[in-house]
């Protein structure tokens, strides 16, 4: 089926990378796991907004690291979807699944559950740091790591299921150490883990068909935030 069809434009550049590129994609994630791990000491001492910022420049440092390997490995951004692409398709696509989400997580709640917006200054911060959350885990996984896993793999069904594998496991680092849990009760919740799968199948598929990565960031951007700004009695 055409809506299936993957553009030549990714065929062609995902066949760019080597074993290097492999190597250094899994590196970084697992330093992104290390990293999530020790922030999440924090959370018994600091306040939530200093959390917030510690979270923000984290993700802001991991994004210049994956544009610094491609600096270094001669590499555009063109080939973690920044540039190049149908990204008007990618906007069209992001775009509507945003707009899905935002009434989903955000304004149900508070048309149908008389539910109400937290304060303006929280939704300020919460703006710019889902922004840095939605920008650095498209970049790390659907925009790095996915493509690398290619010279390797050789697959591209194969490169998008180790992502999400990766990609749902990124999201337990930080909730064990701060939040003291073990491994029963995050690999028991089920719905959850298939939640993230299912969101990184979705978001794969934008960032594939259109061969560009801001389809992807702006629904990850949306659903993140609007979960946020609506208070959850």
């Amino acid at each position: 089926m055409k809506i299936f069809c993957v553009p030549n434009s990714y065929k062609e550049r995902i066949t760019r990378f080597d074993k290097t590129d492999f190597f250094l994609a899994l590196a970084i994630i697992a330093a992104y796991f290390v990293a999530m791990a020790i922030s999440g000491l924090f959370v018994p001492r600091v306040s939530r907004l200093q959390i917030t910022i510690i979270g923000g420049g984290l993700n802001i440092f991991f994004v210049a690291w994956v544009l610094l390997l491609l600096k270094v490995r001669h590499q555009g951004i063109d080939s973690i979807g920044l540039k190049e692409g149908n990204i008007t398709l990618s906007f069209v696509l992001g775009g509507t699944l945003a707009a899905i989400l935002f009434f989903c997580n955000c304004l149900s709640n508070v048309l149908f559950e008389h539910q109400s917006f937290i304060g303006f200054a929280d939704i300020l911060i919460y703006l710019g740091y889902f922004f840095t959350v939605g920008l650095a885990e498209e970049v790390l996984f659907r925009g790095y790591l996915q493509t690398r896993l290619h010279s390797v793999l050789k697959h591209i069904l194969l490169d998008v299921l180790v992502t999400g594998v990766l990609f749902v496991l990124a999201h337990f680092p930080f909730r064990m150490v701060a939040y003291d849990m073990s491994f029963y009760e995050i690999f028991s919740n089920i719905r959850y883990m298939a939640d993230l799968f299912i969101t990184h199948l979705i978001l794969s598929y934008i960032r594939i068909k259109s061969d560009s990565l801001y389809g992807a960031i702006l629904p990850h951007w949306v659903s993140n935030l609007a979960y946020r700004i609506v208070t959850h009695i």
